[in-house]
């Protein structure tokens, strides 16, 4: 009985290290992301996604930086990045409230964006247009492949300087082919494409039309030709010269 108790003592302290060496491994171990086994389908879906930033943004004359966030950084396989620079959000610092401020509660694709007139003419400084950011931006699976690439449509959408305000100006169910700023009449010039011949793809086989966007009144956009036009030029169109 003795022999006993004594061997048990004598155990004790192995059995007491094995624990705690075990909580220790456990602990360096431990993921961030949350898993289970309970459900196959569950646990396919549970994927680890890294956050990364990239390079703030000063924006001149304001109390904003903008730290854009890149797309594609771990294991997110629902987005398939083409090619450049894309982010699916941008966060907005206020300098001055110390804020911060998502530019959408959703996950997109911003193709590109910028501040302001992209062609940066000199003769209009106080330019309406620089009151605005603009984005090209990806948030539809048009043709249904369960992600969004670049055959996917790319649609204009503005906010303000801060972030805030964001809203689509392009026409819905076009893909945004062109656009420019009429900076003397502070109008947003926009070339699109329609899916007129239904084959989920936007290319040369579509036809192109043509809105304005009035970024003063920031009503819906309207098209340049009314069908009464669009009529007579198909009519002197077919005409033999």
């Amino acid at each position: 009985m003795f022999k006993q108790v004594k061997k048990s003592m004598w155990l004790m302290p192995l059995y007491l290290i094995s624990i705690i060496s075990a909580c220790s491994n456990r602990e360096n171990t431990i993921s961030t992301v949350e898993k289970t086994e309970s459900d196959p389908k569950i646990s396919e879906l549970v994927t680890e996604s890294k956050i990364s930033f990239s390079q703030s943004i000063i924006m001149d004359g304001t109390d904003t930086i903008i730290y854009p966030l890149n797309l594609n950084i771990g294991n997110d396989g629902s987005y398939d990045r083409s090619v450049g620079n894309t982010y699916w959000n941008l966060a907005f610092y206020n300098v001055i409230s110390r804020k911060s401020e998502l530019l959408t509660n959703k996950k997109l694709v911003i193709n590109t964006f910028n501040v302001g007139n992209r062609e940066h003419t000199a003769n209009y400084p106080a330019s309406v247009a620089n009151q605005f950011i603009f984005y090209e931006i990806t948030n539809d699976d048009f043709d249904g492949d369960k992600k969004l690439t670049s055959k996917d449509p790319k649609k204009l959408f503005i906010s303000n300087l801060g972030g805030k305000f964001f809203i689509q100006i392009s026409p819905e169910n076009y893909a945004i082919n062109n656009w420019k700023i009429d900076e003397a009449h502070n109008l947003v010039l926009m070339d699109v494409l329609k899916d007129t011949n239904g084959d989920k793809i936007f290319n040369e086989k579509d036809l192109m039309d043509h809105f304005v966007y009035d970024l003063k009144k920031q009503v819906t956009a309207q098209p340049v030709f009314d069908d009464a036009f669009k009529k007579q030029l198909k009519n002197l169109a077919k005409k033999v010269l």
